[in-house]
């Protein structure tokens, strides 16, 4: 998947998004039953028990956010995310940055109006890559090339937590870890840490599966 499919995929999730909306039963809530956000923050990633030793590096990720609000404590959330995961070795500087479509699915738990905690999978898809290197001839002082690919695909655990900052800004922290980590150690296998804003865009106060309760509420 290129970045012309991250584009797509995530146009496509955006109509998902808003004919769910429009398919909700008119019984409305005073509180929000889905929320449709925007999120960009940072990565630091490590490449787990190579032999090299590279230092971790930072780069960045952003794309979309739909939870669903399951119960008082519960909600489900799906995310389409274009992110950079980037290691590095010292001697010689050298710098590995890859770019990843990740599709992160996790469940909630909210503890108070405004901390959650949350534990998923992400399954994560290959679009990119380049090496850094250091050099004087060159007018920026780096030298960019294309790089090879090194996972093609990956499936991870994660979890993390984010807490309300104000009624549309939530900070989000998570770790993302490659699952083969624990089955494959000869496989690449990736740490990632992330921090990030989320910015709700949209939110819905139709209620989920009140039809019943509509129709009750009409005899």
């Amino acid at each position: 998947m290129n970045t012309h499919s991250f584009f797509k995929a995530s146009i496509t999730i955006i109509f998902l998004c808003l004919f769910s909306f429009k398919g909700f039963s008119q019984v409305y809530s005073s509180n929000a039953t889905s929320t449709f956000s925007f999120t960009l923050g940072m990565t630091s990633s490590n490449l787990l028990k190579d032999t090299v030793k590279y230092r971790s590096g930072i780069l960045f990720s952003g794309g979309f956010i739909y939870s669903i609000v399951l119960s008082d404590h519960l909600n489900v959330g799906l995310e389409l995310l274009y992110t950079g995961k980037s290691f590095k070795n010292e001697s010689p500087n050298i710098k590995y940055r890859y770019y990843y479509v990740d599709v992160p699915v996790y469940l909630q738990y909210k503890l108070g109006d405004n901390i959650r905690f949350y534990l998923g999978a992400q399954y994560s898809t290959f679009t990119n890559s380049s090496i850094v290197q250091l050099d004087q001839a060159s007018s920026t002082g780096t030298n960019t090339q294309p790089y090879n690919n090194i996972k093609p695909a990956d499936v991870g655990v994660l979890f993390g937590a984010e807490i309300d900052l104000t009624e549309n800004i939530a900070l989000a922290a998570r770790y993302t870890l490659s699952t083969s980590t624990f089955y494959d150690s000869n496989q690449v296998n990736f740490g990632v840490f992330q921090l990030s804003f989320n910015y709700a865009i949209y939110r819905s106060h139709k209620q989920f599966l009140n039809q019943h309760k509509e129709g009750a509420d009409n005899k």
